[in-house]
């Protein structure tokens, strides 16, 4: 089983801004970028599955229109990104640093004002998983996020939480997973 957990494409909003489950389209480079991970996938895919959110969904929809025979997209909440609460779409720069320190302190446990903690996140991907993993595809598509992705990456790789925190996670890469 070969896993694609695909990051979405840059997303059309400010740098420094903490969006996290916000509902943000895709930049002006979207068809250059999603050509750009479509070639680096395998010609025969079982499933596509994608986070709701818009940055996800489109993407998951390009993929799915370069593949024959077309797998259906299967839309699934669990795989969105960390809920920032009331961070949401305000300035990193412009949060109270107090909270943040205090966030940053005991990611793992602390929840953001309103939001989620990691620990939260990765119960809910982790949930996601033992359903996937049911369903035995050959090759699958994810397209989710940063935050997700390395719940993948604890999972299979065994690599601790601030290890996975190091890792970078660019816009549009391509994470493979074979299990």
């Amino acid at each position: 089983m070969e896993i694609y957990l695909i990051r979405h494409t840059a997303p059309q909003v400010e740098p420094g801004i903490c969006y996290g489950q916000t509902d943000i389209p895709v930049n002006d480079n979207f068809i250059s970028e999603s050509e750009k991970i479509i070639k680096s996938l395998p010609l025969k895919i079982d499933a596509v599955y994608s986070s709701p959110l818009m940055r996800c969904t489109k993407l998951a929809e390009k993929i799915i229109f370069s593949i024959e025979p077309k797998p259906q997209i299967i839309i699934d909440s669990r795989i969105k990104e960390l809920n920032f609460g009331g961070w949401e779409m305000k300035k990193w720069n412009d949060i109270d640093k107090a909270q943040i320190n205090k966030w940053a302190d005991n990611i793992l446990k602390q929840k953001t004002p309103d939001g989620e903690s990691f620990s939260d996140l990765n119960k809910r991907v982790n949930k996601f998983i033992d359903d996937f993993l049911k369903e035995n595809h050959e090759n699958s598509v994810i397209v989710t996020h940063a935050g997700v992705i390395r719940c993948f990456l604890l999972r299979f790789k065994k690599i601790p939480l601030k290890e996975t925190l190091k890792i970078p996670i660019d816009y549009s890469s391509i994470n493979i997973l074979k299990i």
